[in-house]
């Protein structure tokens, strides 16, 4: 199943796991809140509560992300 969010970040926290850095973000949708992690290497910097996102999530799982202009 594929899937693309859209979104404001209302949440944004840095999580280390076993030595890698993940992101852990609520997201603002149309359609509600959803929780997200997604590693480091899919946006540098890190995310910041206000900015806007896309997530093209494959089976559930991040899959790319990016900023996108505020609608």
């Amino acid at each position: 199943m594929y899937e693309t969010l859209e979104g404001t970040v209302v949440h944004a926290q840095v999580a280390n796991i076993h030595g890698a850095v993940f992101y852990d973000v609520v997201l603002q949708t149309p359609e509600g809140r959803r929780h997200l992690r997604f590693q480091d290497t899919f946006l540098n910097p890190p995310p910041r509560e206000g900015e806007h996102l896309r997530l093209e999530l494959i089976l559930g799982n991040v899959n790319e992300v990016r900023r996108i202009a505020a609608p």
